[in-house]
């Protein structure tokens, strides 16, 4: 924990990172250490860091390091999800605008806060956000995919084969982090 907070304690004049997560790498013998991080675009976009923000992150980090430690330091991988909603209105509901607003709502909400670098994504959390909206009777289905092509990232995950047991969570690998990047990701039928 000392690591990811002189991570995030680097000034900006080095390079901002937006976040970080350091795991033990349990394929090495010595007390060696996997740093993952990821910065952000202009847009706030997520965005793979430069070399050159990773070498004086290192250097950075090598100032309190413990001479034991070996830290290697590497970019993690995003995860560009989608969802496709199935979801039935309330009577009072607007079909023709409904969608609109839910992806709006929806997207606002999910997007409060960047993941951490490997935590899973929420089912739960999203059915949760569409059951306190008022003009949504019940959800019948929620799909998560993983986005790709123009403007996406070329990451890919299995998602169907990643789901905890009770189709609540996606799990998402420890040096991934997901990201929901457009509104327009968010699409789906209401009924």
């Amino acid at each position: 924990s000392d690591y990811i907070a002189q991570s995030y304690l680097m000034p900006n004049k080095f390079g901002k990172i937006k976040k970080v997560a350091l795991w033990r790498d349990s394929n090495d013998l010595k007390r060696n250490l996997n740093l993952y991080c990821i910065a952000e675009d202009a847009k706030g976009n997520l965005q793979q860091p430069s070399n050159t923000i990773k070498q004086n992150l290192k250097t950075w980090l090598n100032s309190s390091r413990m001479v034991s430690d070996t830290i290697d330091i590497y970019s993690a991988l995003i995860l560009n999800l989608g969802l496709v909603l199935d979801l039935s209105l309330n009577r009072a509901g607007n079909k023709t605008t409904a969608m609109s607003e839910i992806r709006s709502e929806l997207y606002n909400q999910i997007t409060l806060s960047t993941p951490e670098i490997g935590q899973s994504f929420s089912i739960g959390e999203v059915e949760r956000i569409l059951n306190s909206m008022t003009i949504i009777n019940r959800v019948n289905k929620i799909q998560v995919i993983v986005k790709n092509g123009t403007n996406y990232t070329e990451t890919r995950h299995d998602i169907s084969s990643n789901l905890s047991p009770d189709g609540g969570l996606v799990y998402i690998p420890e040096n991934f982090i997901w990201e929901l990047k457009n509104k327009e990701d968010i699409t789906g039928k209401v009924k």
